[in-house]
């Protein structure tokens, strides 16, 4: 086989527009997957049920590629303040509601796909002989980031995010699983030491002390994960996160690292930013209403009664009675999804709705 080297594999990924390229062995991770199968097995994945499976998909995925002899990390920088998000005590009762940094511009997954698709034609070109690839953008039982610390592109911080040395915690993460063999980069090494920040700010409380996330406390899991009712205890205290949350990335002292994204595509100018107007989702008739208006971005992680329901939450949240008529107009949605979060909104801003009322907008 016309071998290529490591330093070749990362110029060219480089030039295709990743921002951190490493490279590792695709042998067991025990430590981090008896972890993960703990973690599950404690129920805190939530309803992500697709992670129950983890061990046979994983097994699968491997005895169909028993010849892969490399592992190619790949990390691209999205973090953007092109538009800045609203300070916590700014945007409420405006009809404004927050929205993730990794999901203001375009679905990451299409713009690592088509940056992935890119590299492999790169790397083709330069060997004369037949290779096998397969790349990953979340959908392989990888994972992800034990690998990325396998190849030395930084070290997993208490909020279970990777951190970097260049780029903090602002990387998205995919592989490229190859034949080719490889010259392996050192294990990353490093700790968070004594800091506890990001257990400190975490509004529910969801970063254990002992490093791990419990997903059904989690303020992104909650707006876009969890599809069915969210918490009552919790719910004031999602503020005004309408999609996502960044709280744990924010204040973390990496993020000092933080250097403006390189790829357009992942900026607020090629999606819906920072914020969304709340007043103005309650317009969306439809589910396919809702994929024509978010088509190509990350808001479809959720559907049109998930991202209503948090709307109702937020408006809850935010003390601003401006917001009753369109509450109002929601207990007679056609999800009942959204009627019960809009009726506990009402009840926030201090509009008591009865039962029977409730009823009564339902049926007309």
């Amino acid at each position: 086989m016309n071998q290529i080297s490591s330093d070749l594999i990362k110029q060219l990924a480089h030039e295709t527009g990743f921002d951190a390229c490493g490279i590792t062995v695709p042998f067991p991770l025990k430590e981090a997957e008896q972890r993960f199968s703990d973690w599950v097995g404690e129920g805190k994945h939530g309803e992500m049920r697709y992670l129950e499976n983890y061990c046979e998909r994983a097994k699968k995925f491997w005895d169909g590629f028993p010849n892969a002899k490399s592992i190619i990390v790949l990390g691209v920088n999205y973090y953007s303040n092109s538009h800045p998000n609203p300070l916590p005590s700014q945007g409420r009762g405006k009809g404004e509601g927050r929205v993730a940094r990794y999901a203001w511009g375009k679905d990451y997954h299409h713009v690592i796909r088509e940056k992935i698709e890119a590299l492999k034609s790169k790397i083709l070109e330069r060997v004369n002989c037949e290779i096998r690839f397969e790349h990953s953008v979340d959908t392989k039982p990888l994972l992800e980031k034990p690998l990325a610390v396998q190849a030395g592109l930084g070290f997993i911080g208490k909020q279970t995010q990777l951190l970097s040395l260049q780029f903090g915690p602002w990387l998205f993460l995919s592989e490229l699983v190859t034949d080719l063999e490889l010259e392996s980069d050192t294990p990353f090494k490093g700790s968070c030491g004594t800091c506890r920040l990001c257990i400190d700010e975490c509004p529910t409380e969801a970063i254990e002390e002992t490093g791990g996330i419990d997903a059904r406390k989690c303020v992104a899991y909650l707006t876009i994960e969890h599809k069915s009712s969210i918490p009552e205890e919790l719910r004031p205290k999602i503020g005004n996160w309408v999609f996502g949350c960044d709280e744990c990335l924010s204040v973390c002292p990496y993020t000092s690292k933080q250097k403006e994204a390189g790829i357009s595509d992942l900026k607020s100018e090629s999606g819906f930013g920072s914020q969304l107007d709340l007043r103005e989702l309650f317009d969306i008739p439809s589910q396919g209403a809702y994929e024509r208006k978010f088509k190509g971005t990350a808001i479809l992680r959720a559907n049109r009664k998930q991202l209503i329901r948090n709307v109702c939450v937020v408006l809850g949240n935010s003390k601003d009675r401006a917001a009753i008529p369109i509450l109002e107009k929601a207990l007679s949605d056609s999800s009942e999804l959204v009627r019960e979060h809009a009726h506990w909104a009402l009840e926030q801003l201090g509009r008591k709705v009865d039962v029977l009322e409730r009823l009564t907008k339902v049926s007309s």
